[in-house]
């Protein structure tokens, strides 16, 4: 069986994978390499890519069936590829997309995201990184008692976020453990951006329990800091991921490409 060479970025999360052209055209060996190696780091960079918007969703789409995001302020899709999102914060502006908190993917689908692929087009000369965390190291860390607690928590997931109505057709409820089908490792599956309160308490019963797995799952241990470069393409699982891009830079355009791939239905 193929297997990828990787350099580790931290311990816990991330991995560089050199040397392999990311394409539509990859034979399943290939596409099993990068499951298997996702797997084993959740995170994982490509320098030196440069597929156009259509080769990047064809890429995507080996893994899973490819999401159309709805149409909302803000949501950029890429002209003739709406399944490619463009991340895009201007010179003149303020806010990147997604800053307002670590969190995962279409969590608010039932299934969810299975894994991201985000493209570096323009970058700032510095700054505009993202954080990863790894929430199976995170589930891993909690006390026999609080593992308990947590594999039997439902959470409400919502477009709309906390304070706000649950939004009318983008709302899915969760397991807060969910189980690696590879590994069989254990991770947290909830997020500050759009879960919203556990499946049967108040949002004022569920905010500090869901505040306390934020601030758990996003400790620095089980973080890494990936800086970008122009063409680099970085995978993560969603399911057992968060992440976080650092808004701290100011006058330069960033502008990146998304596209993901969604688990299958059950």
């Amino acid at each position: 069986m193929l297997e990828l060479t990787t350099t580790p970025i931290t311990p816990g999360i991330g991995a560089i994978v050199r040397n392999l052209k990311l394409s539509p055209d990859l034979g399943e060996e290939t596409i099993n390499a990068i499951r298997v190696a996702l797997s084993n780091h959740l995170v994982l960079v490509f320098p030196e890519q440069n597929p156009d918007v259509s080769e990047l969703r064809d890429f995507t789409a080996h893994f899973g069936p490819v999401f159309l995001h709805h149409k909302d302020e803000g949501v950029i899709h890429s002209e003739g590829v709406p399944e490619v999102l463009e991340m895009v914060k201007e010179a003149t502006g303020n806010r990147l997309f997604g800053d307002s908190d670590w969190h995962a993917d279409v969590t608010f689908r039932n299934p969810g995201a299975l894994l991201s692929v985000l493209h570096a087009q323009e970058l700032p000369p510095c700054g505009g990184d993202t954080g990863f965390a790894n929430t199976i190291n995170a589930y891993r860390a909690l006390s026999p008692g609080m593992q308990a607690l947590a594999q039997r928590l439902d959470a409400v997931h919502s477009y709309s976020g906390r304070g706000q109505p649950d939004h009318p057709t983008e709302t899915a409820i969760h397991p807060v453990v969910k189980q690696h089908p590879i590994t069989g490792e254990k991770g947290l599956y909830i997020n500050r951006m759009f879960a919203t309160r556990f499946q049967g308490m108040t949002p004022e019963e569920s905010e500090p329990l869901i505040d306390f797995f934020d601030r758990h799952m996003t400790r620095p241990e089980f973080t890494c800091r990936i800086s970008w470069q122009v063409g680099q393409v970085v995978i993560w699982d969603n399911r057992f991921t968060l992440h976080y891009p650092i808004n701290e830079f100011t006058g330069y355009r960033r502008r990146l490409l998304r596209c993901t791939a969604m688990c299958e239905p059950t």
